[in-house]
């Protein structure tokens, strides 16, 4: 028993150097600023619930704020700029505010939500637009000779 300790014991740090080395190539970024910072120009399709797409640029038009209050603006050629967070990692007391890789916008003159994940190499978010009870699902890349035209 001693014997099985002691083995599984070695491993701990055989395993946790294998952890921190997968980690440090992970595919995700630690929240969703770190994309946008990398990545402000985007091409995106979005697939509406009746199945119709359309392709579209969608530019990130700045970071503001500190902290739990930073925000970052949204532009698409269909509407006015939407100010969007970052998640929040964890639970309760000791949850961190825009620390995950997820984001949520809304904007109330269009009574419209958007949650998703940002990547360095993705962007996947779902729209749902109260006013026309409509679905939306969006997938994008960075692109950096997408640009809203204003």
């Amino acid at each position: 028993m001693d014997q099985r300790r002691g083995a599984g014991r070695a491993l701990l740090p055989i395993l946790a150097a294998g952890l921190a080395a997968l980690a440090a190539g992970g595919a995700r970024a630690a929240d969703c600023f770190a994309p946008l910072a990398e990545n402000d120009k985007w091409t995106c399709t979005e697939e509406f619930s009746t199945g119709e797409t359309v392709s579209y640029c969608l530019n990130v038009t700045g970071v503001s704020g500190a902290g739990a209050n930073r925000s970052f603006g949204i532009h698409t050629p269909f509407s006015a700029p939407r100010t969007c967070t970052c998640g929040a990692k964890g639970k309760g007391a000791k949850a961190r505010f825009n620390a995950a890789s997820t984001y949520f916008c809304f904007d109330a003159d269009r009574d419209l939500a958007e949650s998703g994940t940002i990547t360095r190499k993705k962007l996947t978010s779902q729209i749902f637009l109260a006013s026309e009870n409509s679905y939306r699902a969006v997938t994008c890349q960075p692109d950096p000779a997408c640009l809203v035209l204003e």
